[in-house]
């Protein structure tokens, strides 16, 4: 079996890494085929020898093998994500195409330590970020709140996103300007422990994580910087979202570190159309941080990490219980004229790990997870296996919309103007077709691991398989053994088989060729006939599907317009009554003025007669007089001899008073 041809236009690029083993004297049941090539492309399974039933000894192809001595930066360089950064930045003037790096495997095979490194080495997320902000160092924009830069990015997201500026997001989620201090520090403090890939705890801590204290190898010095061009500016834009239970939670919400059950009050997301993309799905609204260096990415891939959905099971201590998406968005527009920004993603994808229960010890809602996620990666390996087939020449149609991991992953592989086969981040104006998206997926496998569990994840990722040693018994001799064990008449005459044995032996094995060959005609038959029915139950239920999309759709619209309908009929009569009160209170008031005008009115007395003014002017005359008298009299009282004989004569007066009976 010789490698598949890998052109240019290829889809899948798909890598195999082998974890290293510390377990000594461990039976390894995987070996690598050393060939003249440079390096290995292909290696051979073999049953372990506690295994007693009949297995064939398989052998696989992939794009290139890594051998256990493999270093974090050997995959990096070997892996093509330097072509696949190139790509999305679109280089040269091209258009940027969107890429795909994700790693399957065992739990436990080391998918997490390749794509997201260590306490001590970087992983390809980092070393891929570190990449792409030295390329785009000179052209890259510094937006904040204030600035025209970034309005001008929110409006040109399409998916309903919450945007904000790296800086005031980690401010905003850990408080009192820790991010500037965390830019700053070169203290030596001591690693945070609450990311899924560098250890597990149950306290979460409202600390910043320090960038002085991130893994700072390998460096990427001997590798040349990615020329961008010279004429436009750049912006990247990071979100981070997971798939649990076949449902989208954003990882960047903060609740984990806000609340001791933030997890439990999450709210899903969906992937579908939005007004500004309606060709294209989306994951609708992600919260996505504008990230000016590399050390604010590198913080916000930490924080969205809190959340990830980790537990430890019988096969792994940490074990990722979702598939974690961390999408890198690089915005492009012309310097000179800003133009419209045009984006392309790099999506990097650490799948969960598949297990085997009766292995793993799982019980629960473990085991429920364990289940889902088993099925979301037995879908993916039936799409990757088609595509493998497609790219052979056949023309079969690619199940992925069979769950949301495969729907996310390979809806950007297929690019159509309709919303059924639309991506889930970009949408460029004015254009419904854009170049299909480059995948590279990295497998990772433990040669002494599960033997089982490694195999399954061998078949359906591989791109070419082969049986080379059929362990099973002939047909010729489990006929003749038959045909013996049941009676057979073969008799011995003096240590020779007599010819009338030999015949009626031989003529019952044509009897048993001939009744075996009629159940294969008839298998064969009914095969035809259940692929068929297959095929159009398949064919069914894809229409099933188009068409409830299309219902689905045509309700949200019709609730959309009826609602829409019903709220301005409630607005118009809310304005209506609104004015019938507003005239109601102005009559009101109107008759409450002209009440009180009327009962405000000038009384004027009439004109009195002559003997009246007679009258009065004597009445005054008189009082004038006594008034008079009045005075003269108090003008006497005042004279010291009139005083005494008035003073005696009361005096006297008030003895006779006294005397008299």
């Amino acid at each position: 079996m010789e490698p598949p041809p890998r052109p240019s236009a290829s889809l899948f690029d798909v890598y195999l890494r082998l974890r290293p083993s510390n377990v000594v004297g461990a039976e390894r049941f995987l070996d690598v085929e050393q060939s003249d090539q440079s390096n290995p492309t292909h290696i051979t399974i073999k049953p372990p020898s506690t295994d007693h039933r009949k297995r064939a000894v398989e052998r696989f192809a992939f794009t290139r093998v890594f051998e256990e001595d493999a270093a974090q930066l050997d995959i990096f360089k070997g892996t093509g994500v330097i072509p696949l950064i190139e790509g999305v930045l679109g280089v040269d003037g091209k258009e940027g195409r969107d890429g795909l790096l994700a790693t399957l495997g065992v739990t436990g095979s080391g998918k997490s330590h390749t794509i997201l490194g260590s306490k001590t080495q970087r992983g390809l997320t980092q070393m891929a970020l570190d990449v792409l902000f030295q390329s785009t160092n000179k052209q890259l924009v510094q937006p904040t709140y204030g600035s025209s830069v970034f309005p001008s990015l929110a409006a040109a997201d399409v998916s309903e996103a919450q945007l904000f500026p790296a800086a005031a997001f980690l401010d905003s989620l850990y408080g009192d300007n820790q991010s500037e201090r965390g830019f700053n520090s070169r203290a030596q403090t001591p690693m945070p422990e609450y990311s899924s890939f560098l250890g597990t705890t149950t306290t979460r801590q409202r600390n910043i994580p320090r960038p002085s204290t991130f893994p700072q190898s390998p460096t990427l010095q001997d590798i040349d910087v990615v020329h961008v061009d010279s004429n436009a500016e750049y912006a990247i834009v990071v979100s981070m979202y997971e798939v649990y239970n076949d449902r989208i939670f954003d990882l960047l919400t903060g609740s984990a570190t806000g609340s001791k059950n933030g997890a439990q009050k999450r709210r899903a997301l969906l992937f579908k159309s939005t007004e500004q993309s309606p060709d294209r799905k989306v994951v609708a609204g992600l919260k996505k941080i504008v990230c000016g260096s590399l050390e604010e990415a590198l913080m916000v891939l930490e924080t969205g990490l809190v959340e990830r959905r980790v537990a430890g099971t019988g096969s792994n201590a940490v074990s990722s219980r979702s598939h974690g998406f961390f999408c890198v968005e690089v915005k492009k527009r012309n310097k000179s004229r800003h133009g419209p920004w045009t984006a392309s993603t790099l999506t990097i994808v650490d799948l969960a790990g598949s297990e085997r229960a009766r292995h793993a010890k799982t019980a629960g809602a473990t085991l429920a997870e364990a289940g889902k996620i088993n099925e979301s990666l037995m879908y993916l390996g039936q799409c990757m296996q088609m595509q493998s087939d497609n790219q052979e020449g056949n023309k079969n149609i690619v199940p992925f919309r069979q769950c949301k991991l495969t729907e996310l992953l390979f809806s950007n592989s297929f690019p159509s103007s309709s919303a059924t086969t639309s991506h889930h981040h970009h949408y460029h104006h004015g254009s419904n077709h854009r170049n299909p998206q480059k995948a590279i997926m990295i497998v990772t496998a433990d040669p002494v691991g599960d033997f089982n569990a490694t195999s399954q994840i061998l078949r359906y990722s591989a791109l070419a398989r082969e049986v080379t040693v059929p362990r099973i018994p002939s047909v010729t001799s489990t006929i003749l053994s038959g045909t013996t064990a049941n009676g057979g008449k073969s008799q011995l005459i003096e240590g020779r088989t007599s010819p009338s044995a030999a015949y009626e032996e031989l003529e019952q094995a044509t009897q048993e060729i001939a009744r075996l060959s009629e159940e294969v005609e008839v298998l064969a038959l009914r095969l035809a006939e259940e692929t068929a029915r297959r095929k159009a139950a398949e064919a069914s239920w894809r229409a099933a599907e188009d068409h409830m999309l299309e219902v689905e759709q045509d309700v949200r619209d019709e609730c959309f317009a009826e609602m829409e309908t019903r709220i301005e009929a409630e607005r118009r009569r809310w304005k209506g009554a609104w004015e019938e009160e507003a005239d109601r209170n102005d009559e009101h008031m109107d008759r409450k003025i002209e009440v009180l005008v009327q009962g405000i009115q000038v009384h004027e007395d009439p004109e009195p007669s002559e003997a009246e003014r007679a009258e009065e002017l004597e009445r005054e005359n008189e009082a004038l007089r006594r008034k008079v008298e009045m005075l003269e009299r108090e003008a006497q009282m005042k004279s010291p001899i009139k005083k005494q004989r008035v003073l005696k004569s009361r005096k006297w007066e008030v003895d006779v008073g006294f005397e008299s009976p």
